[in-house]
């Protein structure tokens, strides 16, 4: 997987573009015993435009012209007969924007730091604040960030590298089809670009829609010699409040006491509640079940199964389903449930 990821990150490179760029990199990659040279892959073209000369892990600055922004990945200099070393730091990359970019080592992950350029701030206001968010936002963010770089190194990246695990697959489509408009040509003579691309879009293009206003999508689950559905819940004309939870989640169990509070009050008026543990050892869901004392019942085990199914890549998630099993609500917290059941079922 890893050598994919970097093969990839390898063949991608700028798409053709208007302007010319004029850049400079200088700094120091943040490893001493580092010996060897950047590769700035060439616009449009799968070979090596230009190089850079890292000595004991400082770069000795170079400038020079490019049509468009581009994609740089540091290699390590092998002895002569030795095969190229591709478990080597994976991290060692980075983007060319005009201006000069300065290097300033890496940080705590291995990830190169530098700055000086528009894309590098781009890089580090994702970074700092939305690569471990998994709300709305980060998708309204990663939408708007690759419909801004559509036509560039950068909006491919992001594409591969992010928004497939973060956004919804009609979403995710409707982006590919936006970058393969501005770099049809250019992703399809690429083929670990490509073969990528397809893989994931024949992928998406397969995931049911769970969004709100659509019906239900029926899953299964083993556990304990016994096999639960959704369906043994959901579509059988009550409400059903589901909770996508695990114990290791805080949030999750912040959630519970609302949860069993919903339970208690709206049960003899036609609510079911239901816990689909998700990501999680089974006695770790049976504990936690326990010492929170839940009152309504549990899907147990269901790891990735149902995850994957409705797109859920953050919990708590919670869901409202209507009797007859269309989604109502996604992603409902704290205050937001009690306003919602309100709605339903009056004062």
């Amino acid at each position: 997987m890893r050598k994919t990821i970097i093969t990839i990150m390898l063949s991608l490179v700028a798409m053709v573009g208007q302007a010319q760029i004029h850049y400079r990199i200088e700094g120091n990659i943040g490893k001493p015993g580092f010996t060897g040279k950047a590769e700035i892959c060439n616009v449009m073209k799968a070979i090596v435009s230009d190089t850079i000369d890292v000595v004991n892990g400082i770069v000795v600055p170079k400038e020079g012209d490019l049509p468009e922004m581009a994609f740089c990945v540091f290699k390590e200099i092998m002895p002569e007969g030795e095969e190229e070393n591709t478990s080597g730091p994976p991290y060692l990359f980075l983007f060319i924007d005009q201006g000069t970019t300065r290097l300033e080592g890496t940080d705590e992950n291995g990830w190169l730091r530098y700055d000086g350029t528009p894309i590098c701030e781009e890089i580090k206001t994702f970074k700092t604040t939305f690569r471990f968010d998994k709300s709305q936002k980060m998708s309204d963010y990663l939408y708007d960030l690759i419909s801004r770089h559509a036509s560039d190194v950068y909006g491919l990246y992001i594409l591969i590298n992010e928004a497939r695990a973060s956004l919804k697959p009609a979403v995710w489509l409707e982006l590919y089809d936006k970058l393969l408009r501005s770099n049809g040509d250019y992703i399809k003579a690429t083929p670990y670009l490509s073969i990528d691309l397809e893989k994931t879009k024949s992928k998406m293009e397969k995931v049911p829609t769970t969004d709100e206003g659509s019906k239900f999508v029926d899953f299964a689950v083993e556990y304990d010699g016994k096999t639960t559905r959704l369906s043994d819940y959901v579509g059988k004309g009550q409400y059903v409040l589901v909770d996508f939870w695990a114990s290791w989640c805080g949030p999750c169990r912040a959630e519970i006491p609302n949860l069993i509070a919903a339970y208690n009050k709206y049960k003899d008026k036609g609510l079911e509640v239901v816990g689909i543990a998700a990501w999680d050892k089974p006695e770790a869901t049976l504990k936690a079940i326990e010492e929170e004392q839940i009152p309504y019942p549990q899907i147990i085990n269901s790891q990735q199964i149902a995850s994957d199914i409705y797109f859920i890549t953050g919990i708590p998630h919670i869901i409202l389903f209507a009797p007859d099993g269309t989604i109502l609500k996604r992603g409902l917290r704290g205050d937001t449930i009690e306003k919602t059941l309100e709605g339903v079922f009056g004062q």
